[in-house]
């Protein structure tokens, strides 16, 4: 078994006696994701040599077309910047850049529905820069993002996320994942999905496309 180091994002062996300590062993069967694709990626904080890439993968009206937020005209380095510190204040969320076979390609965030430490829910969302759109790439990238954050928090048993009803790509990467339709009408055409552990989660379908 492996657990994902906070610090460096690399995954580390640890011994089935030092997984179980402390924790509850009848909880429900959790799969992780296929082996073959958790060494391609990597996930880890935005740094401030980042502003040039960031500024330029979000500099794109169409990557804010099926976001939360609105898109906020042309993003200046200044802006970038903001964003990138913005991202480092983890009281309430989990932000990570994420690199691919080396590369950076997009990013991932969990937002926690409240204060409670350990968190016990949060929202999952996702953006993946348009060099990289239509390579599979979506589904295997939040897979191990929630695979590495249930591993870090244990008490994590609710995983939501909310899609336009257009945002096709976004409907079958929660498809694959299990994810189950909550909500199907939030305004907005936005849907609600939920993904639960006391269900049992299973991210190795996940897996990338053969090419």
């Amino acid at each position: 078994m492996q657990i994902p180091d906070q610090k460096s994002g690399h995954w580390l062996p640890v011994t089935q006696s030092e997984a179980l300590c402390g924790k509850d062993t009848g909880v429900p069967r959790l799969v992780p994701p296929q082996a073959s694709i958790l060494s391609r990626f990597r996930f880890r904080n935005w740094r401030e040599q980042d502003v040039p890439q960031f500024r330029a993968m979000l500099d794109d009206p169409d990557l804010w077309r099926f976001m939360h937020e609105d898109y906020p005209g042309t993003i200046t380095d200044d802006l970038a910047a903001t964003l990138i510190e913005l991202s480092r204040q983890a009281s309430h969320h989990k932000v990570r850049a994420v690199e691919f076979d080396g590369q950076l390609v997009g990013q991932a965030r969990m937002q926690w529905h409240s204060t409670t430490t350990p968190p016990r829910s949060g929202e999952v969302s996702y953006w993946l820069a348009r060099a990289h759109w239509g390579k599979g790439l979506a589904a295997p990238m939040v897979a191990i993002f929630i695979w590495r954050c249930v591993s870090m928090f244990p008490a994590l048993s609710r995983i939501t996320a909310r899609i336009h009803r257009d945002n096709t790509a976004s409907h079958r990467v929660v498809d694959r994942l299990g994810f189950q339709l909550l909500e199907d009408d939030l305004g907005d055409g936005w849907q609600g999905y939920a993904l639960d552990r006391a269900d049992g989660i299973d991210l190795s379908r996940a897996a990338l496309p053969d090419r």
